[in-house]
Protein backbone atom coordinates (compact mmCIF):
# COMPACT_ATOMS: atom_id res chain seq x y z
CA UNK A 1 0.00 0.00 0.00
CA UNK A 2 1.51 3.33 -1.05
CA UNK A 3 1.80 6.25 1.37
CA UNK A 4 0.67 9.80 0.59
CA UNK A 5 -1.28 12.85 1.77
CA UNK A 6 -4.74 14.17 0.95
CA UNK A 7 -3.89 17.20 -1.19
CA UNK A 8 -7.41 18.46 -1.93
CA UNK A 9 -10.93 17.37 -1.00
CA UNK A 10 -14.16 18.89 -2.34
CA UNK A 11 -17.08 18.34 0.09
CA UNK A 12 -19.69 19.30 -2.52
CA UNK A 13 -18.56 16.61 -4.99
CA UNK A 14 -17.27 14.08 -2.46
CA UNK A 15 -14.05 13.73 -4.47
CA UNK A 16 -10.43 14.49 -3.74
CA UNK A 17 -6.82 14.06 -4.80
CA UNK A 18 -4.11 12.13 -2.97
CA UNK A 19 -0.49 13.13 -3.58
CA UNK A 20 1.54 9.94 -3.27
CA UNK A 21 5.13 9.83 -2.03
CA UNK A 22 6.04 8.61 -5.52
CA UNK A 23 4.96 11.99 -6.92
CA UNK A 24 1.77 10.69 -8.55
CA UNK A 25 -1.56 12.40 -7.90
CA UNK A 26 -4.57 10.10 -7.76
CA UNK A 27 -8.28 10.84 -7.44
CA UNK A 28 -10.36 9.21 -4.69
CA UNK A 29 -13.95 9.18 -3.50
CA UNK A 30 -14.90 10.29 0.00
CA UNK A 31 -16.97 7.09 0.29
CA UNK A 32 -13.75 5.01 0.17
CA UNK A 33 -11.83 6.72 2.95
CA UNK A 34 -11.67 7.03 6.74
CA UNK A 35 -10.77 10.73 6.54
CA UNK A 36 -11.12 13.63 4.15
CA UNK A 37 -8.93 16.11 6.08
CA UNK A 38 -6.50 17.88 3.76
CA UNK A 39 -2.88 17.23 4.75
CA UNK A 40 -3.71 13.92 6.48
CA UNK A 41 -1.18 11.15 5.81
CA UNK A 42 -2.84 8.07 4.35
CA UNK A 43 -2.19 4.57 3.07
CA UNK A 44 -4.15 3.50 0.01
CA UNK A 45 -4.56 0.87 -2.70
CA UNK A 46 -4.39 1.75 -6.39
CA UNK A 47 -6.93 0.44 -8.90
CA UNK A 48 -6.17 1.77 -12.36
CA UNK A 49 -5.53 5.48 -11.84
CA UNK A 50 -7.75 5.72 -8.74
CA UNK A 51 -6.85 5.50 -5.03
CA UNK A 52 -9.17 3.29 -2.99
CA UNK A 53 -9.34 1.78 0.53
CA UNK A 54 -7.82 4.98 1.96
CA UNK A 55 -6.68 4.56 5.59
CA UNK A 56 -5.53 7.39 7.89
CA UNK A 57 -1.97 7.13 9.27
CA UNK A 58 -0.71 8.96 12.35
Amino acid sequence: MPLGRIAVYNDADGLGIIAGEDGERRPFSGMETQTTREGQRVLFDVVGEKATNVIAVR
